[in-house]
């Protein structure tokens, strides 16, 4: 049978393509801050997206050329600069020595480029069998490492980012200027111990990047005695303290970092309907040791500077370790920081596709109108919505239509409380008053109100007792 060669010229379609968006993922990154510990170049990031990963970039041991020992203090040479800062102090972990009193987990002190020394009470004899070291930013990056994996989520990796350097104060400007030159690519910035007694040049990085735009959090372990520092600065709000638990470093090897555990949290969740954001106050936290002991006294303290620790769930008869208070520095709940950002985000990015896809539609094209105003609006009620559904938001989603005045003003008075407003001024009312906006393109009209979600912190509950004469 013949093929039909007459071709349909009655209809003609017209057809075009709206681009969904892909989903921002910057909430879902995290960068370790190296100080030295491996052969990444200096001012770079390397992706690690598995245990093994990490090997492939580890600075390897230092080898041990020589010993000595005098009066408590031992003191071993290392072939190769050792890279600490001379008369700086470090975490020192040795390996393999002959005697084996030379082995095992100490503070010492640079006392040149290749000799570390520290505290040994006896004289362990002359060593026979020279072993290797590790220093501070190599041990506690591999304890960072384990303690990532250590979470159980094998699809949410890490970025380590190279310093070059273990001298606090380098480290701290060598962020800020990545931070300066890449904007939002790295979300979640966590530092390694040792880096808390750094006050001045911690304090001023933070506050660098302190603003509700700034899209950054910073997480910083602290000792029981460092913690002092940071308790009484209540000003950062994208700062998150935590202690590290004097139990969960033993005299032989340090392989547990508690601040990680959270940062794993954090990175790894997606907020949907279906997977809802929790408070972060007693969030479980995996493969960490309670902070011990913990008094009342330590208890009321890191509490009120805001310092996170590691307690367990033993009030409720519950024995998995748990985060407490799980706030940032200025008292803001991690989750109610992370819903703030989670809104600014995807109120840009949604409302930007919405712009692009607008500008290459000639069906309906998006013009700068009402009808355009309008869309964009239910663009932002969109966006609101997924954000109560997904926990980060309170309340529903009300649309308003106001001057910029009577909307602020509404607000001040509490008339959109614990609900998320979007408002748009209209579009005769908006171009009246910035008649020069409609030229350039511009629009400012929109506005919105909303409340995080927040959980609860305590439970007051009044019991009374009647007993019978």
């Amino acid at each position: 049978m013949a093929a039909n060669l007459y071709y349909n010229r009655i209809v003609q379609l017209n057809v075009s393509e709206t681009v969904a968006p892909e989903p921002n993922r910057l909430q879902q990154t995290a960068a370790v801050v190296s100080m030295g510990g491996t052969t990444i170049p200096s001012g770079t990031t390397v992706f690690i997206a598995s245990a093994v990963d990490f090997d492939i970039y580890a600075l390897p041991h230092y080898d041990i050329s020589n010993a000595s020992w005098s009066a408590g203090t031992a003191t071993l040479t290392t072939t190769n600069p050792h890279g600490i800062p001379v008369g700086h102090t470090t975490q020192l972990q040795v390996y393999n020595c002959v005697p084996a009193a030379y082995n095992g987990l100490f503070t010492a002190t640079a006392v040149s480029t290749t000799q570390l020394s520290y505290g040994i009470a006896s004289n362990p004899g002359v060593m026979t069998g020279f072993g290797t070291l590790e220093t501070g930013p190599q041990i506690w990056l591999e304890a960072f490492n384990y303690e990532w994996w250590a979470q159980g989520n094998s699809n949410t990796g890490y970025y380590i980012y190279e310093t070059g350097t273990a001298i606090t104060s380098n480290v701290y400007a060598s962020v800020g200027e990545y931070i300066l030159e890449n904007p939002q690519t790295i979300y979640n910035w966590q530092f390694l111990p040792g880096m808390d007694t750094d006050y001045s040049n911690g304090y001023a990085l933070f506050l660098a990047n302190n603003a509700l735009t700034s899209l950054v959090k910073f997480y910083l372990p602290v000792t029981a005695t460092s913690y002092t520092l940071w308790n009484t600065t209540k000003n950062l709000r994208n700062t998150f303290i935590m202690l590290q638990s004097p139990a969960a470093t033993s005299a032989v090897e340090a392989t547990e970092l508690d601040v990680t555990s959270f940062v794993h949290y954090m990175t790894a969740f997606v907020p949907s309907p279906t997977n809802k954001l929790p408070p972060s106050q007693y969030t479980y936290l995996n493969g960490v040791t309670a902070f011990e002991p913990l008094t009342q006294t330590n208890i009321n303290n890191f509490l009120a500077g805001n310092i996170n620790f590691v307690a367990t769930g033993a009030e409720g008869g519950i024995s998995n370790t748990i985060l407490v208070p799980g706030k940032n520095l200025n008292g803001t709940p991690a989750n109610v920081a992370y819903s703030v950002d989670w809104v600014q985000i995807n109120l840009n990015t949604d409302i930007s596709a919405a712009v692009i896809n607008g500008s290459n539609n000639p069906e309906a094209p998006l013009y700068y109108n009402q009808d355009g105003i309008n869309f964009l609006q239910q663009v932002a009620v969109t966006t609101a919505n997924r954000a109560i559904s997904s926990g980060l938001a309170l309340g529903r989603v009300i649309v308003t239509a106001l001057d910029g005045d009577t909307f602020a003003t509404n607000v001040r008075l509490g008339l959109y409380a614990g609900n998320f407003v979007i408002n748009a001024v209209p579009f005769t009312t908006y171009v009246a008053s910035q008649p020069s906006d409609y030229a350039n393109g511009l629009y400012g009209g929109f506005s919105a109100s909303y409340t995080p979600q927040y959980g609860f912190e305590t439970i007051v509950f009044n019991l009374n007792v009647t007993q019978f004469a």
